[in-house]
C-alpha cells in the first residue's frame, strides 16, 4: 500500500515538472525566433518546430502568437502594483507622476532592446488591454483632480491614455535609435513638458 501511495504522487509531481519546462521553452523559443525575425516573421508553426512540440501542445499553454508575450506583461504590473504603487507613498501628485514615468523607463531598459522591439508592432493586443499598471497611474491622476492639482477639462480616463501614448512614443524612439540615447533622461525631458500641460498652478512647484 506505501508503494501504491508513493507511485500515486510521484507521476503527478513529473508532469507538473515536464509541463513547466515545455512551457519554457516554448517561451524561451519564441522570444528567441521574435527577437530575430520580428513578431510578424515568427510564425507558431516555426516556434513548434524549433521547440519540438506540436501545435496541438503550443495551444495547450498559448492561446495565441501575441499571447506568449503575457509573461513580460504580467511580470511589469506585478511590478507596479506593488513595488511602484508602494514607492508612491508620501509624495506629492507631481512627485508620483514623475516617478511613474522614470520607473516605467527603468522597466523598458531593462527588459531590453530586443524585446522591446518585439513588444512595439501593430499585432500586440496588449497596448489596448486596461491593466492593473494604467489603473496605478489613473490613481493618482483621479486623486490629483480631486485635489485641484491636476486640470479637470480632461477625465482621468482620457489622461491615463495619453500619457501612454507619451510614454510608449518615448521608448519606440529609443527602439528606432537603437537605443542610442538615454531612455530614463528622454522620459524625464518629456514628462517635464507633459506635465506642464495638465498640473494646474498649485500643483506646480515655484
Amino acid at each position: 500500500m506505501a508503494d501504491e501511495g508513493r507511485s500515486a504522487v510521484k507521476p503527478g509531481k513529473r508532469t507538473y515538472k515536464k509541463s513547466a519546462l515545455t512551457r519554457e521553452r516554448i517561451y524561451k523559443e519564441a522570444m528567441s525566433q521574435m527577437s530575430e525575425n520580428g513578431f510578424q516573421g515568427t510564425t507558431i508553426r516555426s516556434v513548434c518546430d524549433r521547440a519540438k512540440v506540436s501545435v496541438g501542445t503550443f495551444y495547450n499553454y498559448f492561446s495565441s502568437k501575441g499571447d506568449i508575450l503575457q509573461d513580460i506583461y504580467h511580470s511589469a504590473d506585478e511590478l507596479f502594483r506593488v513595488d511602484v504603487a508602494r514607492q508612491l507613498e508620501g509624495k506629492t501628485c507631481e512627485e508620483q507622476l514623475r516617478t511613474f514615468a522614470l520607473r516605467y523607463a527603468q522597466l523598458n531598459t531593462d527588459t531590453g532592446l530586443d524585446v522591446m522591439r518585439v513588444l512595439f508592432n501593430p499585432e500586440n493586443t496588449w497596448f489596448s488591454k486596461r491593466r492593473p499598471m494604467q489603473e496605478v497611474l489613473h490613481s493618482i491622476i483621479e486623486k490629483g483632480q480631486q485635489d485641484g492639482v491636476i486640470r479637470s477639462d480632461h477625465s482621468a480616463a482620457s489622461l491615463v491614455e495619453n500619457i501612454f501614448v507619451m510614454l510608449r512614443g518615448v521608448c519606440y524612439a529609443w527602439c528606432v535609435a537603437n537605443a542610442s540615447f538615454s531612455l530614463k533622461d528622454r522620459m524625464s525631458e518629456m514628462i517635464d513638458l507633459f506635465l506642464g500641460g495638465i498640473l494646474t498652478k498649485s500643483g506646480k512647484h515655484d
